[in-house]
């Protein structure tokens, strides 16, 4: 039973593992769509912020005339355009060269460059990014509240301005935007993305899963409780029953013992038939009392197979002479078909091989109309030897076929039909053919009859 405990609590230990594996990659997928929806809304804020300042002061008003050169181009083609740059009234013009190669080998698209190239042109005259304004933008697109805080660092890495929640000191989320091209500059954004926003999205199908882990263990620990007090009582009733009948197995073989010595001391012939007739009844509840102790103990059990040379036809004649005197009052017919070599003798255990025949012989007059005729068929059969009992009753239908040789398993009959019996007699001879390490099967068709068939193979 401890396995069962075993088993159990590797199967909770699985799903709660797997539960934590569940949250943990649900958490990583959490936290990578916030970064994902912080890094746009970072991109976004900078750009309006940037345009933001644009409309309030003009690149004319701080350096005059301007015109831009792109370093992309060839040599030819920067001389030519130096040369054709238009003239203005006092005959200087101001060159803006936006030199961006070494960030297009980097993959940085052309509109950053060109944001950062603007940057540039107002951090020479120390008009840095408005921290306030990039917040609030940041904050706007973001529409999630979490703890932040944005630093500008100078190319020394020293603070220029810091802006934002100053207790954080290492989020969960960290990113350093370059902020110009020439004037270099990083905007450093640090943000605690907090996991209450995670259980509130989650907290039900948490609740949920660990609601049925919890009823799932539940309801295995009261299944295995139930298991080991039924267990418990089988065992004390197999006990208990293994001494009644133990206690019944001697009365029974001495009283049969004394009716075989008052048969053969009788001389009169009709008190001779009556004590052979009594004896074979005394020898047919010895047969109940072996099933009945051979079934309970199932497949604990442990058979010992006494093997001797033994003349099976025989064994079919003295069943045959048993049943009839058995069911006398029921009309039938059973025969004997023996196809076996002439004083071919197989070793078997000669009382188990006659407790299988009588079960299957008795069985097929059971369960049958008055006039049933039965056979017994002893033949070999790749050279194994085998015995068949057929008969012409009831028959069994397809989906019990499988069933039969459970224990306690029994086929309901329609009215009119129904026999004493406890499901035990098939379970019993599928055993002790087991123990002869043969095999039983059967072939049937509801209304035309059975055949049950069992093999004999010798070591």
């Amino acid at each position: 039973m401890k396995k069962y405990y075993i088993i159990a609590l590797v199967a909770m230990t699985a799903i709660v593992v797997l539960l934590i594996v569940g949250i943990q990659n649900k958490y990583n997928g959490y936290i990578q769509e916030m970064s994902k929806q912080i890094d746009k809304s970072l991109d976004i804020a900078m750009e309006e912020e940037l345009g933001i300042r644009q409309k309030k002061i003009h690149f004319k008003d701080l350096e005059g005339p301007m015109f831009g050169i792109r370093l992309h181009l060839t040599t030819q083609d920067v001389v030519d355009s130096i040369m054709n740059l238009p003239q203005v009234k006092d005959g200087t013009y101001r060159v803006d060269i936006v030199d961006g190669r070494k960030e297009r080998a980097e993959g940085v698209p052309e509109l950053e460059i060109t944001r950062m190239h603007n940057q540039d042109r107002y951090i020479r005259h120390n008009i840095y990014i408005d921290m306030p304004v990039l917040d609030s933008i940041f904050c706007y697109w973001l529409q999630t509240d979490i703890p932040h805080r944005f630093t500008l660092l100078d190319q020394d890495t020293i603070q220029l301005k810091s802006y934002g929640d100053a207790s954080i000191k290492k989020g969960n989320y960290s990113e350093m935007k370059r902020v110009g091209l020439k004037e270099k500059q990083t905007l450093f954004l640090q943000a605690s993305i907090p996991i209450k926003n995670f259980v509130k999205a989650e907290v039900l199908p948490l609740l949920l899963s660990f609601s049925l882990m919890l009823l799932a263990l539940g309801c295995v620990l009261i299944q295995l409780t139930v298991i080991r007090r039924k267990e418990q009582a089988l065992t004390h009733r197999e006990a208990a029953t293994g001494g009644i009948i133990h206690d019944l197995k001697g009365p029974v073989t001495t009283a049969i013992s004394i009716m075989e010595n008052l048969k053969d001391a009788e001389k009169d012939g009709d008190m001779k038939d009556i004590e052979n007739h009594n004896a074979i009844m005394l020898r047919h509840v010895q047969h109940e009392i072996e099933t009945l102790g051979n079934t309970i103990r199932e497949e604990r059990m442990h058979i010992i197979v006494n093997r001797k040379p033994t003349d099976i036809a025989f064994l079919a004649e003295t069943v045959k002479q048993e049943v009839d005197m058995v069911y006398q009052a029921k009309r039938h017919t059973i025969s004997i078909d023996n196809q076996l070599p002439q004083n071919l003798k197989p070793e078997v255990d000669a009382d188990k091989v006659e407790r299988i025949l009588r079960n299957l012989v008795e069985n097929a007059v059971k369960y049958a109309d008055a006039g049933v005729e039965v056979q017994i068929c002893l033949a070999l059969q790749n050279n194994v030897p085998v015995v068949m009992v057929q008969d012409n009753g009831w028959g069994i239908a397809p989906q019990h076929i499988k069933k039969i040789f459970k224990p306690y398993y029994r086929i309901e009959q329609p009215v009119g039909r129904h026999r004493n019996g406890h499901g035990m007699g098939l379970t019993n001879s599928l055993h002790l053919v087991h123990a002869h390490n043969g095999k039983i099967w059967v072939q049937s068709e509801l209304g035309k009859g059975s055949t049950f068939s069992f093999s004999l193979p010798q070591t």
